[in-house]
C-alpha cells in the first residue's frame, strides 16, 4: 500500500512539471555531397527537458521528484543552482522529395535501420520529384514534399503510463520537424528491451504490441512490411494530440 502511495505521489509531481517542459530540436544538412551527405536529406535530434533549481524539500530531507528512480534519461548541471533534466529524446531524418538525389543510396549509406525505409519510395514523377511506392501514392492525401522518418524515441521510465506524456511530446515535436510533410514513417520496436529479452518471445511480442498501440494512438497505421505511416492530412493525428492535451490539462 505504501509503495502504491509513493508511486501515486510521484506521478502527481511529474504531471505538475509538464508546464515547465521545453522541447529542443536541431538539424544538420550538407551543402553538397551524395549518399549520407545528400543535400536533400537532413538529420534531426530532439529532447524535452525540465530546468530544476534547489528544492526546499530537499533541504528538509525530502527527495525531489527529479532524483527519484527512472525520472530522467540524463541530467546536465548548468551552474551551482540549476540543472536540466532530460525526460525525452528522439532523432530521425527528413527527406526532401524535390531535391534528394538518390533516396535509396541516402538511406542505405546511413545505416541498416534507415535502409529498412527504402520500400516506402518509388521512382520519379514527370517533374523530377521522388515518388512514394505506388500503393502509398494512392492512399496519402497530403501534398507536401518532405518525408519524415522517426528513428528512435525514448521516454524516461517514470513518465510512462501517465496518460500519454510520451505521445504528446512526440506529437508536439512533429509540429516542428514536419515543415512541409508528405508522410511520417516509423518502424515500431521496443528499443528499451535489452538484447537477452529481445530473444524471448514471451517478453518481446507484448512489448512490440505495446509500442504499436502507442503509435496507433497517434494516428499511425501499418504500411509495408513492418513500417507504420501517418498521413499529415488525416485529422486522426491532430485530434489525438488535442485530446491528450486536454487529458493532461495543457
Amino acid at each position: 500500500m505504501a509503495a502504491r502511495r509513493r508511486d501515486s505521489d510521484l506521478s502527481r509531481q511529474l504531471l505538475a512539471q509538464l508546464e515547465w517542459v521545453e522541447l529542443h530540436h536541431s538539424s544538420q544538412a550538407s551543402l553538397a555531397g551524395s549518399d549520407e551527405t545528400d543535400p536533400g536529406t537532413s538529420d534531426w535530434w530532439a529532447s524535452a527537458t525540465v530546468r530544476v533549481l534547489p528544492d526546499e524539500d530537499e533541504a528538509d530531507g525530502i527527495q525531489p521528484w527529479y532524483k527519484a528512480e527512472g525520472t530522467a534519461l540524463s541530467t546536465k548541471q548548468l551552474d551551482e543552482e540549476s540543472s536540466d533534466v532530460t525526460i525525452f529524446e528522439a532523432n530521425g531524418l527528413t527527406i526532401d522529395l524535390q531535391h534528394v538525389e538518390d533516396v535509396h543510396d541516402a538511406l542505405d549509406a546511413r545505416s541498416e535501420d534507415y535502409a529498412k525505409f527504402i520500400p516506402l519510395f518509388g521512382g520519379r514523377d514527370q517533374f523530377g520529384f521522388v515518388t512514394l511506392q505506388d500503393d502509398l501514392e494512392d492512399q496519402i492525401e497530403s501534398l507536401g514534399t518532405h518525408v519524415v522518418i522517426i528513428d528512435r524515441v525514448r521516454l524516461a521510465p517514470a513518465w510512462r503510463g501517465l496518460g500519454g506524456v510520451g505521445r504528446l511530446l512526440a506529437g508536439r515535436l512533429l509540429r516542428w520537424v514536419c515543415a512541409d510533410p508528405r508522410l511520417v514513417a516509423v518502424l515500431p520496436f521496443p528499443i528499451s528491451l535489452d538484447s537477452a529479452l529481445l530473444k524471448d518471445d514471451s517478453t518481446f511480442e507484448p512489448a512490440l504490441e505495446q509500442v504499436r498501440r502507442t503509435w496507433a494512438a497517434l494516428g499511425f497505421r501499418p504500411a509495408t512490411g513492418r513500417l507504420w505511416i501517418m498521413d499529415p492530412a488525416d485529422e486522426t493525428h491532430q485530434n489525438a494530440v488535442t485530446q491528450m492535451e486536454k487529458t493532461l490539462g495543457l
